[in-house]
C-alpha cells in the first residue's frame, strides 16, 4: 500500500478502494459508470488498483493517439501477461511476429480468406434450414446466440482451421461451448488468478487445446494463411507445439469477438423497426443493382464499404458492445502530456490505459449514448470539449492488424443473413441485455440469449464476393 501513501508530485491521484481488491469490484460491476464517476471526482487522469496492479486511466479521448505512440508505454509486457496467464504460452519476438503475420489479414491473403469465409458461411446457412426440402419455408425458432454460433462462428472457425468433423474433440460447436465457460473467468485470469482455482476453466481449456497438430494444420489445404504463417514463424524461432496451440487459441479468441458483434447487430436491428426497414431497403437496392441473369449479385470489399446504413449499423453496434481495454506497461518514469496541456508523471512498472467504452458512452460525444441509433455514423462528425475527435470509435484498440478484415466479414455476414432469411425476435420476450461484468473483454456478451424466429426467403438472390 506504499504507492497510496507516497505519491510523488505530478503523479495522478489513486482512487480509494478496498484494502484487498482495490477498485476491482467496482470496475467489474459496471466499468463505464464507475470510470465516469471517478472522472467527476478526480479529473481526466487517475489511477486504479485492480488486485495487485496499478493502472492509470486517461479519460481524454484526444490523448489516445499520443498514448499509443509513447515509446515508454509498451504493449509487449501486456501481451506476455495475457498470453501466459490466460493461454499458457509465450511468444518469441512478438513484435516481429505481429508484423510478419499481419500481412496475412490484408491484401491477397485477405481476399483468399474471404473466399473461404464466404464458402463456409453458405454451407452453415444451408445447415440451419430444415432437412426436409418440402418444409424449407417453415418458421424455425432458436436462440439468437446459437443462430449466430451456427452461422458466423461456424464459418469463422472452419475458414481458419478447415472443416472439422463434429465428432472430433476440436470442432466449431465444441469450441463455442468451451468458450462460454472459459470467457466467464477471463478477467480473473489475465490479472493473474491461478487457473487451478477454477476447475471448469481447466476442463474447458483442455478442450480448446485439443487441436490438430502443427504438422496436420500445415498439410491441410483448407488451413488459413494466417495459421500456416504463424506456425512456420514460431517453429523458426524454436517454439513448441504447445506454444503453437496456445497462439492458435488466441487467434480463435479474437475471431470469437466477431461472432459476438454479429449477435448484437442482428439483435439491435430486429429490435428497431426503423433500423430494420432502412437496412433491408439499402441491401435490397444494392443486390438488385448487381443481379445477373443467374440471379447472382457480386460484391467487392469497396462496394460493401460504400453501403452507408450497413456501415453505420456495424459501427454503432461496435460502439455499444465494445469492452476493450487499451492498456500499456510503463517501462520507465514518464512525464505524459495530455491534450489539455497538463503533464502527468506515470510511474515505472505501473500500467496506463485508455478505456474506449468510457469514450463510447460519453454523452458529450454521443447523444443518448445508451440508445442504439442505427444512423448515428452516417456522414457524422463527433466532438469533445469543442474539438473534433480524430478517432471517436476504438472497438478493437489501435494495434489489431485484422480489424478491417473483421469489419469486412461482419458486413458480408449481415448482407447474407438479411438476404437469405426473414427474421424476427420472439414477440413479448425479454430483450437482450449487455453483461457488464465482462468489461475488459473485447466485446461484451449478452446476459441471456433471446429467441429468434427465422425462415428462408423463397427464391432469394445468390451472393458472391469478388475482387475489386
Amino acid at each position: 500500500m506504499c504507492v497510496l501513501c507516497f505519491r510523488r508530485p505530478g503523479e495522478p491521484p489513486v482512487v480509494a478502494g478496498s484494502l484487498l481488491w482495490g477498485s476491482t469490484v467496482d470496475f467489474n460491476r459496471h466499468a463505464v459508470n464507475f470510470l465516469h464517476k471517478c472522472r467527476s471526482v478526480y479529473g481526466d487522469v487517475f489511477t486504479l488498483r485492480l488486485v495487485n496492479q496499478y493502472i492509470t486511466i486517461v479519460m481524454d479521448p484526444h490523448s489516445s493517439e499520443a498514448l499509443s505512440k509513447e515509446r515508454n508505454f509498451d504493449f509487449d509486457p501486456i501481451q506476455k501477461q495475457v498470453n501466459w496467464n490466460v493461454f499458457n504460452f509465450s511468444l518469441v519476438e512478438p513484435k516481429k511476429m505481429i508484423k510478419d503475420t499481419g500481412r496475412t489479414v490484408r491484401g491477397a491473403s485477405m481476399q483468399r480468406g474471404m473466399h473461404r469465409f464466404v464458402t463456409h458461411l453458405n454451407l452453415a446457412c444451408d445447415e440451419v434450414l430444415p432437412a426436409n426440402n418440402n418444409n424449407v419455408d417453415a418458421w424455425m425458432s432458436v436462440g439468437l446466440r446459437d443462430f449466430a454460433a451456427n452461422t458466423i462462428f461456424d464459418a469463422l472457425f472452419n475458414s481458419i482451421f478447415g472443416r472439422q468433423s463434429e465428432d472430433k474433440d476440436f470442432s466449431a460447436h465444441k469450441v463455442y461451448e468451451n468458450f462460454k465457460v472459459f470467457h466467464e473467468y477471463f478477467n480473473y485470469l489475465w490479472l493473474g488468478v491461478p487457473k487451478r482455482f477454477f476447475p471448469a476453466v481447466v476442463k474447458a481449456l483442455g478442450g480448446l487445446l485439443a487441436q490438430p497438430s502443427a504438422d496436420q494444420l500445415l498439410a491441410a489445404d483448407e488451413t488459413s494463411d494466417y495459421i500456416k504463417n504463424a506456425i512456420s514463424y514460431m517453429r523458426l524461432h524454436g517454439q513448441s507445439d504447445s506454444d503453437i496451440k496456445g497462439h492458435n487459441l488466441v487467434y480463435l479468441h479474437v475471431n470469437h469477438n466477431t461472432f459476438r458483434i454479429a449477435f448484437w447487430i442482428i439483435n439491435h436491428v430486429l429490435e428497431d423497426p426503423k433500423a430494420h426497414e432502412a437496412l433491408l431497403a439499402e441491401l435490397k437496392e444494392a443486390v438488385n443493382q448487381r443481379l445477373d441473369k443467374n440471379n447472382t449479385a457480386t460484391f467487392t470489399q469497396r462496394s460493401l464499404e460504400e453501403l452507408k446504413v450497413l456501415d453505420s449499423v456495424v459501427q454503432e453496434t461496435c460502439r455499444m458492445a465494445s469492452g476493450v481495454f487499451m492498456i500499456r506497461y510503463v517501462t520507465k518514469d514518464t512525464h505524459f502530456r495530455t491534450s489539455d496541456g497538463k503533464v502527468h508523471l506515470m510511474r515505472k512498472d505501473d500500467r496506463v490505459a485508455i478505456y474506449p467504452p468510457a469514450i463510447h458512452k460519453d454523452p458529450e460525444i454521443f447523444e443518448n449514448p445508451s440508445v442504439f441509433k442505427y444512423d448515428r455514423f452516417i456522414d457524422a462528425k463527433f466532438y469533445k470539449a469543442g474539438r473534433q475527435l480524430k478517432n471517436p470509435l476504438l472497438p478493437f484498440g489501435t494495434l489489431c492488424p485484422g480489424k478491417r478484415y473483421a469489419m469486412l466479414q461482419l458486413r458480408w455476414y449481415i448482407l447474407v443473413v438479411f438476404t437469405r432469411f426473414e427474421m424476427r425476435l420472439q414477440a413479448g420476450a425479454e430483450r437482450a441485455q449487455y453483461d457488464y461484468r465482462y468489461h475488459g473483454h473485447e466485446i461484451l456478451p449478452p446476459v441471456l440469449d433471446v429467441t429468434l424466429n427465422y425462415r428462408s426467403i423463397p427464391g432469394h438472390p445468390l451472393l458472391d464476393f469478388g475482387v475489386a
